[in-house]
């Protein structure tokens, strides 16, 4: 256990100790106020309609997000599909492809099928993720966690009339769609599930072996309502892995603002234009937008650390990330 507590310390998201403490201690007493452990991930029973391809008429919320057992789900390989070598700047974090990724494959193990409708998928995966997003919205509250910190962000927990764009964006950004010989969306570009053509006018989707084996690794907050971070070590090892290997540009960029900010450009200001220098054929505002998503990422992975002083913000690198940027290359 105390080997685990250095290496949350050592990762940049605490200040000290009695950071850690304190979270771990708030963390604590909001579990205890909860009645129902299942309330907690806001499970909730969801008939499947006539027009979904579910095996049972009744799927729960907790049996599509448990954790998937490798020889019960059947996986698609990676089609020669037109997609992105890196992320687009809005969707700024990772987390919801957690969700997506263990929603498509309990999908396919209860259908015992290599492909799902993405239809389907982009209903539950958005449903679930609203319902666990509120969970989570409350814990940030308790944990008093500040901007750049929020686990919730960028999943459906919009309110009154945001609630359905809130849950489209996340259905396009997250789980994505088929856009003529393009696959789209955040989990479709890091090669987690991929499109399979259509079916009676309807989009089939399947998991792919790199989003099965991100599925099937624990996660602290789907898996045991442990909020002080969005993801264990090892997946943080598995993504930055995967992100080295299959989305070089990504990787690039990755590795530009690590070693921009090692050179003491820190600022957002100054990052924005250390991505727009090296990517001149950019439009005006998309190195800001690039610049943006990839510092959430990052910061979301525990690559870096965010100071502010006032308005002013400025990142600074963890030893996380002084390690990773060794690894691509500084």
């Amino acid at each position: 256990m105390t080997e685990q507590v250095d290496q949350h310390l050592r990762s940049g998201k605490y200040r000290s100790l009695q950071d850690f403490i304190t979270a771990a201690i708030r963390n604590q007493l909001y579990l205890e106020t909860q009645e129902d452990p299942q309330a907690v991930l806001g499970i909730q029973k969801t008939v499947v309609s006539d027009s979904q391809s579910s095996a049972t008429s009744v799927t729960s919320a907790i049996q599509l997000l448990q954790l998937p057992n490798l020889n019960e789900v059947k996986t698609i390989p990676i089609s020669n599909l037109e997609r992105d070598q890196c992320l687009w700047g809005q969707y700024n974090r990772i987390f919801p492809t957690k969700i997506v990724t263990r929603v498509a494959a309990n999908l396919a193990r209860i259908d015992s099928s290599d492909t799902i409708s993405l239809e389907d998928l982009q209903e539950r995966s958005a449903d679930i993720a609203r319902n666990l997003g509120k969970e989570i919205e409350r814990a940030d509250e308790r944990l008093g966690r500040k901007r750049g910190e929020i686990i919730s962000a960028a999943l459906p927990i919009g309110k009154g009339p945001g609630a359905d764009k809130s849950k489209l964006r996340f259905k396009n950004q997250f789980v994505g769609y088929l856009y003529g010989k393009k696959a789209e969306g955040a989990s479709a570009t890091l090669k987690f599930i991929d499109f399979s053509g259509n079916s009676k006018n309807s989009t089939r989707v399947g998991i792919t072996d790199f989003g099965l084996k991100f599925a099937s690794l624990p996660n602290p907050v789907i898996d045991r309502q442990d909020y002080l971070a969005p993801f264990s070590s090892e997946e943080v090892t598995f993504l930055l892995d995967h992100v080295a290997s299959q989305l070089p540009e990504e990787a690039e960029l990755i590795r530009l603002i690590l070693s921009s900010v090692k050179d003491g450009v820190t600022s957002p200001e100054g990052l924005n234009e250390k991505v727009r220098s090296s990517h001149a054929e950019w439009k005006k505002s998309q190195p800001i937008t690039m610049r943006a998503g990839v510092v959430s990422r990052i910061s979301e992975l525990g690559l870096l650390g965010r100071e502010k002083n006032g308005v002013k913000v400025t990142y600074k690198l963890t030893e996380l990330g002084e390690k990773y940027l060794g690894k691509l290359g500084d």
